[in-house]
């Protein structure tokens, strides 16, 4: 989706230890843990996570205490896991997060954060932000899985011209998976997309891109319905078109516009204007309810899918 989530050129990380710095360090041999406070620093490869306080675990292994206690004072080759807390900030690349809590996975190479309602952990690159209940960023091929994701997309989709400021996409879903070898996102239950006026509700969606990390494709599943305006459409699939910003709706299709009904095959709908495109269509229009957009290149809409249904003879 965007730079953000596949554009990434971040490789795995390399096995080594993580180093930490902090102003106060208490190790407890016993328990296999050190206590980090105050300006938490942890760092290893490309990747830098900060935060106020930090717990270090380290593997339980069948080794000298004196050995292990080297090992947590030399920087940690054997720790399993960071949790960090307080004001934790991540930077790796282009990408920075931020959240309440981090746990930073060694040998799983997962970095899980949360926050609270108020402050939801946050994802950004850029203009683009992605904020969740709980963000997994997998360490090893930059895929992610956010559970309750909000998505704000700017660069992907730009206004119709270059003088015109870009026009936000935002989507909210209960659960969201990023795989950046698939270029492909998927946004399971409960998936709202909203584009200026245009509000669109599906149960799932899938999001392409290209090779750069830019949208190029919504493919909605499932039972589909647009709202935008006077205009409401429904049907079991849709797919929205990322550079001609046309969405086209399949599987018993309906569009309800001021009292006009329209249905058919295929119903295409410019979300940027009113121009319709209906395929074998039927339905029922009543001009006089759009009377007053006769003077706009806007009203397309209703004649275009009249002129369909005389082409396809079809009957209101």
């Amino acid at each position: 989706m965007i730079a953000l989530l596949l554009a990434a050129t971040t490789a795995s990380l390399p096995p080594g230890p993580v180093d930490f710095k902090a102003q106060d360090m208490r190790i407890e041999p016993k328990g296999h843990r050190v206590y980090l406070d105050g300006d938490v620093h942890l760092v290893r490869a490309d990747l830098t996570v900060t935060g106020d306080h930090a717990l270090a675990e380290y593997r339980q292994q069948q080794e000298p205490a004196r050995k292990r206690k080297a090992q947590a004072r030399l920087g940690g080759e054997a720790v399993d896991k960071f949790t960090v807390d307080g004001r934790v900030h991540m930077q790796r690349g282009t990408r920075t997060a931020d959240g309440d809590r981090g746990v930073l996975d060694v040998p799983g190479q997962t970095l899980v954060l949360t926050g609270t309602p108020d402050a939801p952990p946050v994802v950004r690159d850029g203009s683009e932000t992605l904020s969740g209940d709980r963000i997994l960023l997998r360490l090893d091929n930059d895929d992610m899985d956010v559970q309750r994701p909000k998505l704000v997309l700017k660069r992907s989709l730009p206004s119709e011209t270059q003088k015109a400021p870009t026009t936000p996409v935002k989507v909210e879903a209960a659960r969201l998976k990023v795989f950046k070898e698939k270029q492909l996102a998927e946004f399971r239950d409960d998936v709202v997309v909203r584009r200026g006026d245009a509000v669109v509700k599906s149960p799932r969606m899938d999001a392409r891109y290209d090779k750069d990390g830019q949208l190029t494709k919504l493919e909605m599943r499932g039972g589909v319905d647009m709202k935008q305006g006077d205009r409401r459409a429904t049907g079991q699939n849709a797919d929205y078109d990322a550079v001609s910003k046309v969405l086209v709706l399949t599987g018993d299709p309906r569009l309800y516009d001021r009292g006009d009904v329209l249905a058919g095959d295929k119903i295409d709908m410019a979300l940027d204007s009113k121009e319709v495109r209906v395929e074998k269509a039927k339905g029922r229009l009543h001009p006089e309810q759009h009377k007053e957009e006769t003077a706009s290149p806007a009203t397309g809409g209703a004649r275009r899918a009249e002129h369909a249904n005389d082409e396809t003879g079809g009957r209101p």
